[in-house]
């Protein structure tokens, strides 16, 4: 794993970043291009400044409500492609299945990861979180966000660090994978509504963020640390959302 890192960083460090944009704005999460400058940098970006953003701190202010879980309806798919666009890495599937939140059904479209955490609860970020990302057919979004803290090994991590490209590229690795793999056992959540949490950071998310957070070696996570470090953005203003906790 060791010499995996070293090499990941060695061709991470000799291709330039790119935007994740589809050919927008260049941003970044440093600097001038940083999260405090998204919504000016182009105009297709001033929701970014908006007032239903996202990440949030999950914390004490929730409010404890009998509200379901996404009912989840995965099955183990083929990875159609592993990316790795300069900002984070990014897998999509071979129709793996959907989740039912509130009556409304969402298809899987992809999943990616941040380092360290972008939610935080009360207060604390977490070395590694993962989004599910789910749409339906009216162009609203489900997403389900997982964290992760340093412990034992990750088996389904593992595998899918061993697809992950070191230089800025995507490619169709020959590997399934079953989402049901980053599921809790324990299925307390928090839902609120929000966003994208990167450009264009469009408010039409529906968060469900799991409370408690899978394990990761501390090799795994350097892994992510190493090609995509302080990849979040800052925690933003609840404002007058509801924070919604189910136990």
């Amino acid at each position: 794993m060791k010499q995996l890192i070293a090499t990941l960083a060695l061709a991470c460090a000799l291709v330039p970043s790119v935007s994740a944009g589809g050919g927008k704005a260049h941003w970044s999460y440093h600097g001038d291009e940083g999260p405090s400058h998204w919504g000016d940098i182009d105009p297709t970006y001033s929701t970014c400044k908006g007032h239903e953003q996202s990440p949030i701190d999950l914390n004490g202010q929730a409010i404890h409500a009998d509200v379901l879980p996404p009912a989840v309806y995965w099955q183990a798919a083929d990875i159609k492609t592993a990316t790795n666009n300069g900002h984070t890495f990014q897998v999509a599937l071979d129709r793996p299945g959907k989740i039912v939140v509130d009556g409304k059904q969402y298809e899987f479209l992809q999943f990616h990861f941040h380092s360290g955490s972008e939610h935080t609860i009360n207060g604390r970020r977490y070395p590694l979180e993962v989004h599910l990302v789910h749409a339906a057919t009216d162009g609203s979004l489900a997403v389900i966000g997982i964290m992760f803290i340093q412990g034992k090994e990750n088996p389904a991590l593992a595998r899918l660090i061993s697809t992950l490209p070191g230089t800025e590229t995507s490619y169709s690795p020959n590997m399934t994978f079953n989402l049901n793999d980053f599921l809790p056992p324990r299925w307390s959540t928090y839902r609120y509504q929000g966003s994208l949490t990167t450009p264009p950071c469009s408010e039409i998310v529906s968060w469900t963020v799991f409370d408690t957070p899978l394990t990761a070696s501390e090799e795994q996570i350097k892994v992510f640390e190493t090609l995509f470090p302080h990849s979040y953005r800052p925690v933003q203003p609840t404002g007058r959302r509801f924070i919604l906790k189910a136990d």
